[in-house]
C-alpha cells in the first residue's frame, strides 16, 4: 500500500496510507477556520471567529516503499 506525507502546516508531518489519506483531505475541505485575535482585557478583550477556509493549506507527497521502511527502521530520533 503506498504511503504519503502529509504537511498541514502544524510544524509537523503526518505519514499515512494514501487513501485514508485522500479521506482526510476529502473532509477537510469542508471544514471552517477557526481564529482567535487575541486582545488584554482593557482593550476589550480577545475576539473569536469561525469563517469558512478560501482554500485547504496543505501538501502531500508519496513515499517510496524503500524510504518508508528505511525511515521507519530509522525510528523516533534523539532529542538534541
Amino acid at each position: 500500500m503506498s504511503k504519503v506525507i502529509i504537511n498541514m502546516g502544524w510544524n509537523k508531518e503526518f505519514v499515512m496510507d494514501a487513501d485514508k489519506a485522500l479521506t482526510l483531505l476529502d473532509l477537510l475541505k469542508d471544514a471552517e477556520i477557526y481564529k482567535e485575535n487575541y486582545r488584554s482585557a482593557d482593550k476589550g478583550g480577545s475576539t473569536f471567529h469561525i469563517f469558512p477556509q478560501d482554500k485547504l493549506l496543505c501538501d502531500m507527497r508519496v513515499l517510496s516503499v524503500a524510504f518508508y521502511n528505511l525511515a521507519k527502521l530509522a525510528g523516533k530520533p534523539e532529542e538534541s
